[in-house]
């Protein structure tokens, strides 16, 4: 791979794509069309490709458009998604730049006369975003489980109007802000709402919660009218009448909700990329735009607190960034202990090694059979990424890579004299009834907000790295037992990579082939019995009657 020839592909490639009709085209007009193409694509399963594939496009477009007020041609509807589709290849490309020059190897490159090929290198990068899928889908099937939608409102809104004060709106507006509360609980919130007080800049957090679920109500409000009236859900929305309507929905101030949504929407003065935003903002045009798909699939909260660190890094580190860990810890402990475990918080290594980190969390179970299984668990509450730059930031020093240096010391601290009376006296002191004989069996293990082991191919396999969201969905289907935890853990690290595809696109008369991930065969966690049914008791009495014993479990 030539360094060199990476940069003029590039050069090439930021010529093509300033070069597109879309640029020299009237703004408005070019986001309206393409927001109403969005959301009817949307409205069809077999057009979701083709939506992503203009949200991509549009996300590289933006920063022109939102500053644009050319009127000198006509809106080619033709054109615009032409041009979109190609700006999509451009963002995707960009990202495989980005990836080789800071992580070199991620990817490999290959130039021949008039063609040049992109593939993956680094398995940890399609593993990544194949699991987000997987969380993503596995977080959907809970959701329908559990009844959260409710499809008695397609027939309350069937041939009726989709505006107005008309009962059969008041009604099922109120079954969509329900079923929006009930979103907003199940989805991963890094802030948790029970502590919703904390102070952002211009608002509170609680604040913001109460505007984000309305928006999200609204968003199915429409998505549900135009279910039921074969038709595509509204995605302009006059910006007086709407804070008004927040206003009043949400009986806050109108200077409030305009500070809130200033920080949801894309507008000339943000420097932020537009993958931040839910909403579009240009000063040309007396609506907002925004696709119901957009404000009911992503994770606006995450969206928001990216916002507002970008604003103020400094703030948001000595403010917000301490809760956040906290609040993280928190959470995985409550699901532990959900479960059977016992755990302990911030364990304290400085009496051992005063260069040790504490541990953010210790997780034990008490196994009659064995005697205690412990997980030593470092978290990592990181704000989520939404494109390579973001991803790359695990690579900063004091990054995701330094929560190995943190694993490694721990356990070096907990491996001498000293560090093993402590962890028998802690895990003793948790138990309530404290087994008299038995072995510790310890595991480090990292958990992440999001990354499970992406650029740290090498290291995940000597220290197990999972996201949040994913190890939920294990903890809950084990019912308390390690033996499935750790089953899952190695099904996740061993589950073959996803499916990858090429796509293909031409740029100065080279025709560019890259690597795309397609959706695979989902990985499952089949729900397990053991705790709540006694199995666990059951097991250790066999045990015990055949003869074992906790001194020599092995045997």
């Amino acid at each position: 791979m030539g360094i060199e020839q990476i940069k003029s592909f590039e050069q090439a490639l930021d010529r093509e794509m300033q070069s597109r009709d879309i640029f020299k085209m009237p703004a408005p007009s070019v986001l309206r069309d393409v927001f109403g193409i969005i959301s009817m694509a949307n409205s069809r399963p077999e057009m979701h490709g083709l939506a992503s594939t203009l949200r991509r496009g549009l996300d590289v477009a933006l920063p022109v458009l939102i500053r644009s007020t050319t009127s000198d041609r006509e809106c080619d509807i033709r054109v615009v998604v032409d041009d979109l589709t190609f700006l999509s290849h451009y963002y995707l490309i960009r990202e495989y730049l980005y990836y080789s020059y800071t992580s070199p190897g991620s990817f490999s490159w290959r130039f021949e006369e008039n063609r040049i090929s992109i593939e993956f290198s680094d398995p940890s990068i399609p593993r990544q975003f194949a699991q987000g899928w997987n969380t993503a889908l596995l977080d959907g099937i809970e959701m329908h489980r559990r009844g959260v939608e409710n499809s008695e409102i397609e027939g309350l809104l069937h041939d009726k109007e989709e505006y107005g004060d008309g009962e059969h709106i008041s009604e099922a507006f109120e079954s969509t802000l329900a079923e929006a509360r009930l979103r907003a609980r199940l989805k991963f919130d890094l802030l948790d709402a029970a502590s919703a007080e904390i102070s952002l800049k211009g608002y509170s957090y609680k604040s913001f919660l109460r505007v984000y679920e309305y928006l999200l109500a609204k968003a199915l409000y429409h998505r549900y009218f135009a279910r039921a009236n074969s038709t595509w859900a509204s995605f302009q929305f006059p910006k007086d009448q709407l804070v008004e309507e927040l206003a009043i929905g949400t009986e806050l101030a109108d200077s409030e909700i305009r500070s809130i949504l200033g920080d949801l929407a894309y507008s000339p003065d943000k420097k932020l990329q537009p993958m931040y935003f839910n909403i579009v903002d240009h000063p040309a045009l007396p609506e907002f735009l925004m696709t119901a798909e957009s404000i009911i699939d992503d994770d606006i909260p995450a969206h928001l607190l990216r916002v507002q660190a970008g604003r103020d890094p400094n703030w948001f580190l000595s403010r917000i960034s301490n809760a956040l860990g906290d609040q993280f810890v928190d959470r995985l402990a409550s699901t532990f202990e959900a479960s059977g475990f016992f755990v302990q918080k911030n364990v304290q290594l400085a009496a051992i090694d005063p260069k040790a980190p504490d541990i953010d969390l210790l997780v034990v179970s008490r196994e009659e059979t064995l005697g205690y299984y412990v997980f030593a668990i470092e978290a990592k509450a990181t704000l989520p990424a939404y494109w390579a730059k973001d991803y790359l930031r695990a690579l900063n020093k004091g990054g995701l890579s330094k929560a190995f240096d943190q694993v490694a010391s721990a356990l070096k601290a907990l491996g001498s004299e000293a560090g093993l009376n402590l962890l028998a006296e802690r895990v003793l002191s948790l138990d309530p009834d404290p087994l008299s004989d038995g072995h510790i069996v310890l595991k480090s293990l990292i958990v992440t907000s999001q990354n499970s082991g992406m650029f740290f191919e090498g290291k995940s396999s000597q220290c197990a790295i999972i996201d949040y969201r994913t190890l939920e969905q294990m903890i809950k289907a084990s019912d308390g037992d390690v033996v499935y935890i750790n089953e899952m853990l190695k099904r996740i690290r061993e589950a073959p990579l996803p499916g990858i595809a090429k796509a293909s696109v031409e740029v100065e008369g080279v025709s560019v082939t890259y690597d795309v991930i397609t959706r695979s065969d989902p990985v499952f966690f089949p729900s397990h019995e053991w705790k709540s049914t006694g199995l666990d008791a059951q097991v250790a009495r066999g045990f015990f009657e055949n003869g074992g014993s906790r001194q020599n479990p092995w045997e």
